[in-house]
């Protein structure tokens, strides 16, 4: 574990902000008081319940939710730990303590990519921390970027000579670096030695993908097609690069060429039209859906992704027919592998017959779906929905909570479970949720909106103002039709 502090580990501090009002900041205080206490003596369980009695105080202090953070971490619970860091940052944007800890979590996860927007997050307010910088450096090397995780480490030995752990990491990464390099030079040396055996330009493309040398591997797989120019598993590989290169079109056509190579290729079907999908080519992707399903009808990845592309079509009846497919499918199953296909398989039912208004559908659906796999996050939300629809409140609250006790990372969830909670009136704990919800995705634009209504209904106008101003930003850099694509994750 590694922290900017340089002594690693999760930095604990304890503050309060102003909140408020007199009272709420002067209970909130004591609470704090009695967490630090338990933290000292290792009572953490004791402490996170402190902690929580000061969020509930005085929901403005930052420092608060940055201490039942270190609390939730240290008793495992990550997904409440980032939570509440995120809750913190969103409250004091410039606590550079919670952007370190939640980017230290993230790396401990193995969430590199997230560490990393966290630790340049961090860098934007000390750029002088050179602990800080091998850190960011880490998150460089674990996603294979060893040229930036070069600079980074080379950054933090420029401001801290006398960092060790800088110098040992450069020389290490450096060292890797010089190993790819040579790997790749005996896979081009052994290209060069029969430049007809398309296995070994298929190595090197490999290689070349993971050093992000992706216009190497391009010119590698130009070659292989020139050489055989009817071989299917050249334009595989040129797919893979195209793909990796962000070519959406020519990602589609090579595999739109592999089906017409080898027409009995199920998977080439199956990606297809997945791509076909991103092309907006809906037709084309149903019908290529259809076909991999035709070809190999014992894979459900076929008719999952021809289900999600109904729906997401807004072909809600289409959809569900589909998920009922899956569910009669593996209603039976036995092994691991068939009980996850069929609980994924009832979470995509309930929620298209939700999309569908069929919510009393939705409701024996999301019933069924608990009874083979109790308290399962994604029953209980579509089970929440369904009441909510159905004017059930109590009930769908009830199933909310539930469900973010399961998933409490879900923007999605949160921001729901604030529009109900709004809906009854609870207008504090609708600002709360709302506020976790754009705390967990700063682009989620519903959840701004949400947070607007919530501060408007408290009579905090000015609050309101900037939620929306937020929401509208987010709309105008996704475009105009971005409200209707957002939904939990």
């Amino acid at each position: 574990q590694h922290g900017a502090n340089g002594a690693g580990g999760v930095q604990s501090a304890s503050g309060m902000a102003t909140g408020p009002g007199a009272e709420a900041r002067a209970a909130a205080k004591a609470y704090l008081q009695r967490g630090n206490d338990a933290a000292a003596k290792n009572d953490f369980e004791a402490a996170e319940e402190a902690f929580e009695q000061a969020t509930h105080e005085d929901p403005t202090d930052a420092r608060a939710r940055y201490d039942l953070a270190l609390a939730r971490q240290h008793l495992d619970d990550h997904e409440g730990a980032i939570a509440s860091y995120r809750r913190a940052i969103r409250l004091d944007p410039t606590l550079i303590e919670a952007y370190v800890n939640l980017g230290n979590l993230y790396s401990e996860l193995g969430q590199d990519e997230l560490a990393l927007e966290v630790y340049q997050a961090a860098l934007e307010l000390d750029t002088g921390n050179d602990d800080l910088f091998i850190n960011l450096g880490d998150s460089y090397r674990s996603l294979g970027f060893f040229e930036d995780a070069i600079l980074a480490y080379r950054q933090a030995q420029i401001l801290n000579p006398d960092n060790e752990r800088a110098v040992n990491d450069l020389r290490e990464v450096r060292e890797h670096l010089n190993d790819q390099n040579e790997n790749i030079a005996d896979l081009e040396a052994r290209v060069d030695e029969d430049p007809r055996d398309l296995v070994r330009y298929t190595d090197l493309c490999d290689v070349y993908l993971e050093a992000h040398r992706e216009q190497d591997a391009l010119n590698m797989v130009n070659q292989m097609i020139a050489l055989e120019p009817e071989n299917p598993a050249a334009y595989e590989t040129l797919a893979i690069v195209s793909e990796t290169m962000g070519r959406e079109d020519e990602t589609a056509e090579a595999w739109q060429r592999v089906t017409q190579l080898a027409p009995s290729n199920a998977e080439a079907w199956e990606h297809l039209g997945i791509w076909r999908e991103e092309q907006g080519r809906i037709d084309d992707a149903v019908a290529a859906y259809e076909q991999a399903i035709k070809l190999n009808p014992e894979t459900p990845s076929a008719r999952f992704s021809l289900a999600e592309m109904l729906r997401d079509d807004e072909r809600y009846d289409e959809a569900v027919t589909q998920y009922r497919q899956l569910v009669n499918d593996y209603h039976d199953a036995g092994d691991e592998q068939d009980e996850e296909t069929l609980a994924d398989a009832y979470a995509g039912l309930a929620a298209a017959l939700n999309l569908a208004g069929r919510y009393d559908e939705a409701l024996a659906a999301a019933d069924e779906y608990l009874q083979r796999f109790p308290d399962q996050p994604e029953a209980l939300y579509e089970q929440a929905s369904a009441y909510d629809a159905l004017g059930r409140r109590d009930e769908a609250i009830v199933a909310y909570e539930r469900a973010l006790e399961g998933d409490p990372l879900n923007p999605g969830i949160c921001n729901d479970l604030a529009d109900t909670y709004l809906a009854m009136g609870r207008v504090s704990d609708a600002i709360e949720m709302a506020e976790t919800a754009v705390a967990l995705d700063p682009e989620f634009a519903i959840g701004y909106e949400t947070l607007a209504q919530a501060l408007h209904e408290a009579g905090r106008d000015a609050e309101a103002e900037d939620a929306i101003q937020h929401a509208t930003e987010i709309h105008a850099a996704l475009g105009d039709d971005s409200d209707e694509d957002e939904e939990d994750e």
